[in-house]
């Protein structure tokens, strides 16, 4: 069943739920969603959001005037978002080594804000490690969340937390759970791609390859606990190194479900993988499956539910005619066979809804072409709802922060400049690795 903010979003207003690129772009884009801070450098720079509702994909853009000098390494990026709370940072190369600044973007009540962070902030492994929690009895104030980890003399994590009421730090040891699904050795390869607040004190580390791992971090004694995924990877244990997990797994939490979704492109006949069709090895259509299974499981069971699995491309192919989306299928139809062309896909990462737990959209790259396509897929009925072509981007995330606004987001909107994707300058800077053990 449709979220009902997601339908309100489609007559009006801002977008229930956005697909944002992970990466800034440069650009002067001036809207409802723009908002100003300074580095820690004391340099002014602006971001602006131009959203729009899925399976269009969002891009967002840096104004940096002083971006030239301003020893910017790469591009900002967004790590993580919670309800009206974004967190990104810019990493700098100040003195020879780099620096990093994290900020706090807030879509609303009222007028958007970016807020610096002070430091020093605590090193982390991983930059999606930092996480945001809203507190407050209208959200209007947030802890971030920054776990450290340290393997001598034995494995413990440090949970490192900045809040924004008291505008001060703190930290305490985490402990972890003794429980069968809690093993060190996972814990030693979770490496996140996003953390999710799970409601009251606690936050979620989602390593899409490995699992869930939940802690109650701003509780006096927090524990960190991990929830495994119901299966291996779709690629084999052995070809994990060689994939991004994000290219055929997702996952959400959400009023304390896990969503879990997984991808598995294939060969009947010979059982062969969608990635090697695009390194030349070229089938008909008719040979390769493209299916999807969605998985539930609630924080505090120990059973995965698995829901259902969907065949992708059929529904594709069954339902193409009536959703008005022929002549942007002809860029993966196969005319000989009439059907979808799997061979003409060269990955297609899926992402869970946020607002329509039954729709799962699948950002696919086209061979030999510049740009994706989106498809929005009713898996439970089993229905193409929406197919949208887009220009290339990075990686994308499903966020809701943007039915935060208080406005559309294009009320307003100026834009001066071209969307340049590649305008960041290059650093010369020496990275000096802190162990933390």
């Amino acid at each position: 069943m449709a979220h009902p903010i997601a339908a309100a979003s489609r007559l009006s207003g801002p977008p229930a739920c956005v697909l944002l690129d992970e990466f800034a772009s440069v650009g002067i884009r001036r809207n409802a969603t723009t908002a100003s801070s300074r580095t820690s450098a004391g340099h002014v720079f602006e971001v602006t959001f131009t959203l729009v509702d899925p399976p269009g994909l969002s891009p967002w853009f840096i104004h940096y005037p002083g971006l030239k000098n301003s020893g910017l390494v790469g591009r900002p990026q967004i790590l993580n978002a919670t309800d009206s709370l974004v967190v990104m940072h810019l990493v700098f190369c100040r003195d020879g080594r780099l620096a990093v600044d994290y900020f706090v973007y807030r879509a609303g009540p009222g007028t958007p804000s970016l807020r610096l962070i002070p430091g020093p902030c605590p090193d982390v492994e991983f930059p999606h490690h930092v996480g945001v929690l809203p507190s407050g009895a209208a959200g209007e104030h947030y802890h971030v969340v920054f776990p450290v980890r340290r393997l001598k003399p034995r494995l413990a994590y440090e949970i490192h937390v900045f809040s924004s009421e008291s505008q001060a730090w703190s930290a305490k040891a985490a402990r972890v759970s003794d429980d069968p699904e809690t093993r060190g050795r996972h814990l030693l390869l979770h490496e996140p791609s996003k953390a999710i607040a799970t409601g009251g004190s606690s936050l979620a580390w989602v390593d899409l390859w490995q699992g869930v791992v939940l802690c109650n971090v701003l509780d006096e004694d927090p524990v960190l606990r991990m929830i495994r995924w119901p299966v291996p990877p779709s690629v084999g244990e052995h070809m994990v190194d060689g994939y991004l997990a994000s290219s055929v797994r997702d996952a959400t939490l959400r009023d304390g479900v896990i969503r879990f979704v997984e991808v598995d492109f294939g060969d009947d006949a010979m059982d062969m993988d969608i990635f090697e069709v695009d390194f030349g090895r070229r089938h008909r259509a008719m040979d390769i499956y493209w299916k999807a299974t969605v998985w539930k499981r609630d924080t505090g069971s120990k059973d995965w539910d698995r829901c259902l699995t969907a065949d992708i491309a059929k529904i594709v192919d069954t339902t193409r005619s009536g959703s008005g989306c022929s002549h942007l299928l002809r860029m993966v139809w196969d005319d000989a066979s009439d059907k979808l062309d799997i061979g003409k896909v060269s990955w297609a990462a899926p992402v869970l809804s946020l607002s329509d737990e039954d729709v799962v959209y699948f950002v696919a790259g086209i061979v030999s072409r510049n740009h994706v396509l989106v498809f929005a897929i009713n898996v439970r009925e089993e229905r193409l709802e929406e197919l949208r072509q887009n220009t290339v981007g990075n990686h994308y995330s499903a966020w809701s922060f943007s039915s935060f606004l208080d406005t559309n987001p294009d009320a307003g909107a100026e834009a001066t400049g071209g969307w340049v994707l590649d305008a960041f300058p290059t650093q010369n800077c020496s990275i000096e690795y802190k162990e933390n053990f």
